[in-house]
């Protein structure tokens, strides 16, 4: 069986067997639409669905107001006939292919108290081509997580991760206590839609814990291309000690059109900066955000968060993009 997806506002249209989900018959045709976690928990595949009939499977990101206007979510949804659907579709990612490589620990810092930098050396034949801002899956004695690519294109060609410690992880366990220099490790990428979009208006990243990672890499490409655009760096942390990285405020030194603005959600009486919810920092310096587009990185209540309250005091729903950090499972 072969049914047709047609796409809205571009027009394209590629096949799907029924079987697989829309994102999956999507992807595999090589065409890039908008996802992150691809297990119906971030929502950021939503679509919505002018014509034809799916299968949707539940999720937990859907409203009752979304299900009414026709959302559905392409990575946990397949088509039961000829659908259509409203959806964004990114032709900057079709160059781009997910392809599997090898690659060694070069290096591994630890930085503050629970954070790991990793920077993996992949064989000088592997090319690997990704936008700033994706992410990609590190595969560790047959199991996976994903993490955001925390330096831009190009450079001396390693990847660079900022890990996380969660208490019992099995993952990070390893990662911390296990791993090797110059171990045998393996990446399959480059995946996600989260990527600075070519538009004129300033700019929003908001990062909570290592979210800075895709940050760090999209404001290193801005950099790199000498982008003009004003950009406003948020970053949150519970304590004033828990930030890893001073790189942000050299970039508001060097840079004119760079402001960072370090914030602090928990009690720490020697902080002397901004506090309270990340997102909430950006609003009292921006209460007016009709003319910004924003990118945000982090856990999906600061995301769910954000994308409510930055709504309601004027962003464009189509000028938000985020890729939430979501639990294993």
């Amino acid at each position: 069986m072969s049914l047709n997806v047609k796409l809205h506002p571009s027009g394209i249209i590629f096949t799907s067997d029924g079987t697989s989900t829309i994102l999956d018959a999507a992807l595999d045709s090589n065409i890039h639409i908008e996802y992150s976690c691809k297990d119906g928990t971030c929502g950021s595949c939503k679509a919505i669905l002018i014509s034809g009939e799916v299968d949707s499977a539940e999720n937990t990101f859907l409203t009752e107001e979304d299900v009414a206007k026709g959302a559905i979510l392409t990575c946990c949804s397949k088509a039961k006939s000829d659908i259509e659907l409203d959806v964004n579709y990114y032709p900057e990612l079709s160059h781009i292919q997910k392809k599997t490589y090898p690659c060694k620990l070069d290096s591994i810092e630890f930085v503050g108290e629970d954070i790991a930098i990793l920077s993996l050396r992949l064989p000088p034949t592997a090319k690997i081509q990704y936008l700033a801002g994706q992410y990609i899956d590190l595969i560790i004695n047959g199991q996976r997580r994903s993490y955001s690519i925390a330096n831009a294109p190009g450079g001396n060609g390693n990847i660079e991760l900022h890990v996380r410690k969660v208490v019992n992880g099995v993952f990070s366990n390893i990662i911390f206590n296990e791993l090797k220099l110059q171990q045998l490790l393996r990446i399959e990428g480059p995946q996600g839609t989260f990527f600075v979009r070519e538009d004129n208006l300033p700019i929003v990243f908001l990062a909570g814990g290592t979210g800075f990672a895709p940050v760090k890499s999209m404001v290193e490409a801005l950099i790199n291309k000498n982008d003009q655009r004003q950009v406003h760096i948020y970053w949150g942390m519970p304590a004033g000690h828990n930030f890893y990285s001073d790189i942000a405020n050299e970039w508001a030194i060097k840079h004119p059109n760079i402001h960072y603005v370090p914030v602090v959600s928990g009690d720490d009486s020697t902080w002397t900066g901004a506090t309270g919810f990340v997102h909430q920092a950006v609003l009292e310096d921006i209460p007016d955000l009709s003319l910004f587009t924003v990118y945000a990185c982090g856990s999906l209540a600061m995301i769910t968060a954000a994308r409510n309250d930055f709504i309601n005091h004027g962003l464009a729903e189509n000028k938000f993009f985020s890729d939430a950090f979501v639990p294993s499972k």
